[in-house]
């Protein structure tokens, strides 16, 4: 079996956006890729319980090259299109409530916390499609243009990185930033933050070689 660091890599991921609570039943999927081929999650799978054999391996084009009884998940085509479009080695697709909850109701999460800053400032929201369409994937590309994270109406969230980590990480500030407006708007019209306070933490955070996304010690 090969690929067996990028299988174990995602089963781990996996398992941690279920105790997140990130999904719900057969709900999320990930990805990463290596050269010419991406390793996914099977279609059908709970993130709990998904296994480092289970994964699918498929080329560029989405063809399955290694023997599996499994098919690769239902939004290959959102994985493949953000590695087509990005230097993405890494994708998170989940359906956590705060998000879904925002995007039902907004076109655009606002800038309510200044990490948003790390994923390249107000979530898009991509239009409602149905899952493992050609209309979905096109929304979520376009959504995710100079982002890093999207919000998908009536369905979930989608965040890429360097790697399986930071993609998680990324789709876990998402929902908390949702989390936030939510319980602002609750109260009263959020505060924001504008383009140009975004630029200011960006600058001071390079400035300061400030990581927003810690390395957990293994």
């Amino acid at each position: 079996m090969r690929f067996t660091d990028e299988r174990t890599d995602l089963a781990a991921a996996a398992h941690r956006l279920d105790r997140a609570g990130m999904t719900h039943g057969t709900g999320g999927n990930l990805s990463v890729r290596t050269g010419d081929h991406v390793i996914l999650t099977p279609s059908g799978s709970r993130l709990a319980d998904v296994t480092p054999e289970q994964m699918v391996v498929v080329d560029l084009d989405g063809v399955i090259v290694e023997d599996t009884e499994y098919a690769p998940t239902s939004e290959l085509r959102i994985h493949l299109d953000v590695y087509r479009h990005t230097a993405a080695t890494a994708v998170a697709h989940a359906h956590p409530v705060a998000s879904i909850a925002v995007a039902n109701i907004v076109d655009e999460l606002p800038v309510v916390h200044y990490t948003a800053a790390m994923l390249g400032g107000t979530i898009r929201v991509a239009p409602y499609a149905v899952f493992g369409s050609d209309e979905l994937r096109d929304g979520v590309t376009a959504a995710l243009s100079e982002r890093t994270a999207a919000l998908m109406r009536n369905h979930g969230s989608v965040a890429f990185g360097d790697d399986i980590e930071m993609a998680c990480e990324r789709i876990e500030l998402v929902d908390w930033l949702a989390e936030v407006y939510l319980r602002s708007a609750a109260l009263a019209p959020p505060a924001t933050l504008t383009h140009d306070d975004i630029v200011e933490v960006i600058v001071t955070a390079t400035q300061r070689q400030y990581s927003p996304f810690p390395r957990r010690k293994a």
